[in-house]
């Protein structure tokens, strides 16, 4: 995931935390350091693309509850092209994410991904079967396709 993924990521997320919690106050440590930072690489990005209509596609959606895959893409472009036009907005929006990152020690997945923050150890044991994710699963020997004798 670049840079600028990970920017959109936390933009759709200040918007989406920002429109769940109108008017609640923010009432632990962490938690205010982390607004701060959504804050701040929202305000970058806000900055850097004006009225542009993907931010403000995604500001109608977020105050919906969720923004589209869709609109995190044409996002993720105007911010791609303003950062290639702006070496200084990119450079600040890079610093930005990382401090958030650092204080929020958090993963972002997008599409259907999952997101791990820290150490994660699977094991499976005995014929058993582990994962993070994992569709439908037979375990022991499959059955054997054809015509079977009684």
């Amino acid at each position: 995931m670049t840079g600028v993924e990970i920017a959109v990521g936390y933009v759709c997320a200040y918007l989406v935390r920002k429109a769940r919690r109108a008017g609640q106050q923010v009432d632990v440590e962490v938690d205010r350091a982390v607004d701060a930072g959504m804050g701040r690489v929202h305000e970058l990005v806000s900055s850097a693309l004006g009225g542009d209509p993907s931010l403000e596609r995604a500001e109608e959606q977020a105050e919906a509850g969720e923004v589209s895959e869709r609109t995190r893409r044409r996002l993720a472009d105007a911010v791609d092209e303003a950062a290639d036009r702006d070496t200084a907005f990119a450079s600040a929006l890079q610093r930005a994410v990382e401090q958030l990152q650092e204080v929020a020690g958090a993963a972002i997945a997008t599409e259907d991904g999952i997101a791990i923050g820290g150490n994660v150890f699977i094991r499976a044991e005995g014929g058993a079967v582990a994962a993070v994710r994992m569709g439908d699963v037979t375990m022991g020997n499959p059955p054997v396709p054809g015509p079977h004798k009684t």
